[in-house]
């Protein structure tokens, strides 16, 4: 499994409110999705609930995260 850098960036913007980050904060973000993803199978779904942050959605292509976006209330996937 593959994180992409702008992957870590939504992470922090969407689930930290972050404005503003460093590039090594975006490398930590990237460690903790990795760590945060490692038993996850994904199978033929292109979103995934992130285990440790349950209100948002990871979006996969090709085993690939390529973003972050938060769950809308009471949506199914």
């Amino acid at each position: 499994m593959h994180i992409t850098y702008h992957a870590a960036k939504r992470f922090l913007e969407r689930v930290f409110e972050f404005t503003s980050y460093s590039k090594e904060q975006i490398v930590n973000a990237m460690k903790l999705l990795e760590r945060d993803l490692l038993n996850v199978e994904l199978r033929s779904k292109s979103r995934v609930v992130l285990p440790s942050f349950p209100n948002f959605h990871g979006v996969f292509v090709e085993e690939t995260l390529v973003t972050v976006i938060p769950k809308r209330p009471n949506a199914t996937l």
